[in-house]
């Protein structure tokens, strides 16, 4: 059975339908056809898109300075340069963020990692509501900036280059302390973070060579670095201070005057006069022992206790000037030394303000006398 439509020439309907696709792909593909056979998804169309520029925007990694960077690329003088982006929203690789008049969605993007991205910028006028199929695809034109104003969301293609350059940041808790000779020293107490704007806490090495038994400046380093490579230090200077000779305490001070003119060995009488020679010298009682042997040829240094080897122990009746006075306990919980004068007298080193003086031979734990001899 045959109609009136048996003859109708189809030909032309075709070529109008054909037609009208190719302007639909046209604003899809900013006016270049898509190697896609039949309709292309909304995927499929993005992933035909051509870059909209050919040079990729380079921007720094963990930065939200990079969103103005990018929306502007495209936007141009549209978007404010005073605009800040503020995240709204975060799913996997897709974010987006209220810039300025704009909603802005970046997708495919991790702003986080240092590579070459290629990524979808999609714009939304601030506060439009969505509409179904309401998506172009490269819109450039002045008639798609009155289609943003309608509410219609503009995608771009873009390649942009993230770069990490930022190191870390190292915060001490201060950077120079003094301690004294002998202290408990550890370099980590004055360690507080390494923070990398991108990666977060990182971990950080100590490098000291920082001797709390030896007087001196020494230097801490804190060395850190983040994933990118990008590596950072901090310095602190420790200065360790010489331990003061403890003072005697619960004597009676007074200054001696005069020659002392009591019968002495000729070494006795080196040592009595070098002491003498020494009073009022800043010094500890260690060093006003040493220099005074060394005045009868005798040249030895030693903490307190040690200068009981140069002779021999002897009751105080026996001791003669010159000798040397140990004490145990100085008046204060350390040893301490010093020059017998003969009777009750002797030549302290280490008096307060480690200045030398002549005082009573008894305070502390008692002295013992050595006899040094000829």
């Amino acid at each position: 059975m045959t109609g009136k439509n048996d003859n109708v020439n189809y030909k032309p309907m075709f070529l109008l339908s054909a037609m009208f696709m190719g302007i639909i792909g046209s604003g899809f593909m900013n006016k270049e056809e898509l190697p896609i056979q039949g309709t292309p998804s909304l995927l499929q169309q993005k992933e035909a898109m051509k870059l909209f520029v050919d040079e990729p925007v380079k921007i720094k990694a963990g930065d939200l300075a990079s969103v103005h960077k990018i929306a502007s690329v495209i936007l141009g003088e549209k978007l404010s340069p005073m605009a800040t982006a503020e995240l709204i929203s975060k799913k996997g690789l897709t974010s987006v963020y209220q810039l300025g008049d704009y909603e802005v969605t970046l997708e495919n993007f991790n702003i986080k990692k240092s590579s070459q991205q290629e990524i979808f910028v999609s714009f939304r006028k601030a506060n439009a509501v969505a509409k179904e199929n309401d998506l172009v695809l490269n819109a450039v034109s002045e008639e798609n900036d009155a289609s943003l104003a309608n509410d219609v969301v503009s995608t771009y293609r873009l390649k942009v280059a993230v770069s990490d350059t930022t190191a870390p940041v190292i915060k001490v808790s201060q950077n120079e302390d003094t301690i004294t000779e002998g202290d408990e020293f550890n370099a980590e107490d004055y360690f507080e973070s390494a923070v990398d704007d991108v990666d977060g806490n990182v971990e950080h090495t100590t490098v000291s060579n920082v001797d709390s038994e030896t007087p001196g400046v020494y230097t801490v380093t804190y060395e850190a670095k983040d994933k990118a490579g990008n590596k950072t230090s901090a310095d602190i200077k420790i200065t360790v201070e010489e331990k003061p000779e403890e003072e005697l305490t619960n004597v009676d001070e007074y200054y001696y005057s005069g020659e002392y003119n009591g019968a002495v060995s000729v070494n006795g009488n080196a040592v009595v006069n070098a002491a003498l020679s020494q009073l009022g010298k800043s010094q500890d009682c260690t060093m006003l022992v040493t220099n005074s042997l060394a005045a009868a040829g005798i040249n030895f240094h030693s903490a307190p206790a040690g200068y009981m080897q140069l002779g021999t122990i002897v009751s105080a009746a026996e001791a003669q000037p010159g000798d040397i006075i140990y004490y145990a306990d100085g008046g204060v919980g350390v040893p301490h030394v010093a020059v017998y004068l003969g009777g009750n007298e002797a030549v302290h080193g280490g008096w307060t303000g480690h200045t030398t003086v002549v005082n009573r031979v008894y305070g502390g734990s008692g002295p013992v006398f050595i006899h040094i001899a000829e």
